[in-house]
């Protein structure tokens, strides 16, 4: 196998096993998918530039960092609209119409509330409720202590309480 079949085959393995978390990520802080995939785009790009630099086991925490970089660097600030897609709301149901409008209305709540919430706090949140990741991973990716990632989820929490209260 030549160098360069090493480097592609490297490539297409970190590229399949982070894509996602990174697009996700930049979505997380940005509230854009067309950002997010732009971004994504351009962190897998430098990637590949800077691959003979890389170390192996730091790739992925590497990669959120020039994600977070490049997102803050293009982005000082925006209203954020997030786009979830609630599998209840779209899926058929035999629910009464009356319910589906509640639901309806409170995801759009929550989507506005989440939208509210600061951008690193937001993206600490989101890591941690849909990508499902733990404290330590979450600490890792934005290079803070595991403390610090408690509190912006204690924040997130409130906030959210506060918010959707308020709105309700």
């Amino acid at each position: 196998m030549t160098a360069e079949e090493r480097n592609n085959n490297w490539f297409r393995q970190v590229f399949d096993k982070h894509y996602k978390a990174i697009r996700n990520f930049v979505y997380y802080l940005s509230g854009d998918l067309s950002l997010a995939d732009d971004l994504t785009q351009d962190v897998f790009l430098f990637l590949w530039e800077e691959r003979d630099k890389i170390n192996d086991e730091t790739v992925k925490s590497y990669l959120f960092t020039i994600a977070k970089n490049r997102y803050f660097k293009h982005h000082q600030k925006k209203t954020i609209r997030l786009n979830f897609v609630n599998k209840l709301i779209n899926e058929p149901n035999h629910e009464s119409p009356e319910f589906v409008l509640e639901l309806k209305e409170f995801d759009q709540k929550l989507q506005s509330a989440i939208a509210e919430i600061p951008d690193k706090t937001r993206a600490i949140f989101l890591m941690s409720r849909i990508d499902q990741m733990t404290y330590s991973e979450i600490a890792t990716v934005m290079q803070l202590s595991n403390k610090a990632v408690e509190k912006h989820m204690s924040k997130a929490l409130q906030l959210l309480r506060q918010k959707v209260d308020k709105k309700l």
